[in-house]
């Protein structure tokens, strides 16, 4: 983390020296030195990014524009969220009934804070450019439908939430429901093929104690799903599973619950609300330590 916020420190820093040769699509704004924190300083340059383009040249110049958003979208988890939220209301006010601006900047908002390949994951950000897609008239019903899946992606993958359906295909080719599956918990490990770890966090899994007991008392359902296409490869990692798991692949799973960082677990309670997610192997194991021991 210290090199992180070293790193940003630096690279603020080195604003300026760039702004000199030219190096970006416009001056960004010279930070005042009477502002010696990283938030202060990531506050003033979020609020005042974009005060010095020349916005239509910007957002007809599609190398510029997109090279002065990833840098913008940069700076955002450094920052308050307050001054990202009015930094983003501001740069969208002036195209409040401009279709056409409003796509450019949600299009690019999308690539690098939703996905498939986000330079960030920022949910809160994003999902105040797509608001501006659905209060805007002009933008169709098919752009709106768009983003509104990614908004209920997002906000049905959070802790308290209830989790879309989520169909895979089994290893004995069955289709079946997440949802549907029986267990006061329930874990979804979400992986994909070529993940270098998989093997022994299954040995793992299967290895603990607590987690069999558990899984053949019905308390807890363990939902193992490869994100991708099912293989001979794929039904032979899983053929000596525990007769109580389920496995499965589903390819467009992204689609319906939050997977943009794989591996990816999520606890579940019997009503299939998220209680936990981003977990790993060790606190999935500690869990089902402390309710073994109940």
């Amino acid at each position: 983390m210290k090199k992180i916020l070293t790193f940003a420190i630096l690279f603020l820093s080195a604003l300026s020296n760039a702004n000199a040769q030219d190096s970006t699509p416009f001056p960004y704004p010279e930070i005042p030195d009477s502002l010696t924190t990283l938030q202060q300083r990531t506050d003033y340059l979020i609020m005042n990014f974009w005060k010095g383009a020349d916005m239509k040249k910007v957002l007809n110049d599609t190398t510029m524009l997109n090279k002065a958003f990833a840098d913008y979208t940069s700076f955002m988890p450094y920052a308050s969220p307050d001054s990202v939220k009015k930094s983003i209301n501001t740069l969208l006010a002036p195209y409040k009934n401009d279709a056409k601006s409003i796509l450019k900047l949600v299009r690019r908002a999308e690539k690098e804070m939703y996905g498939p390949d986000p330079s960030i994951i920022a949910n809160e950000p994003y999902l105040i450019f797509t608001k501006a897609v659905f209060t805007n008239k002009k933008i169709n019903q098919k752009e709106k439908e768009k983003y509104l899946s990614h908004v209920k992606m997002i906000n049905s993958s959070q802790v308290g939430a209830s989790i879309l359906p989520l169909r895979y295909t089994t290893r004995y080719n069955a289709v079946h429901e997440a949802q549907e599956q029986p267990g006061e918990y329930k874990i979804l490990y979400f992986y994909l093929p070529d993940d270098p770890d998989v093997a022994m966090n299954h040995l793992r899994l299967k290895a603990d104690a607590a987690l069999g007991s558990l899984s053949k008392a019905g308390t807890v359902k363990i939902i193992d799903i490869m994100v991708g296409k099912p293989s001979d490869e794929w039904k032979a990692s899983v053929s000596d599973f525990p007769y109580e798991w389920e496995a499965g692949v589903a390819e467009n799973a992204g689609e319906t619950i939050d997977l943009r960082m794989l591996p990816a677990i999520y606890l579940l309670d019997k009503d299939n609300k998220v209680i936990a997610r981003n977990m790993s192997i060790d606190s999935i194991l500690q869990i089902a330590k402390a309710l073994y021991q109940k």
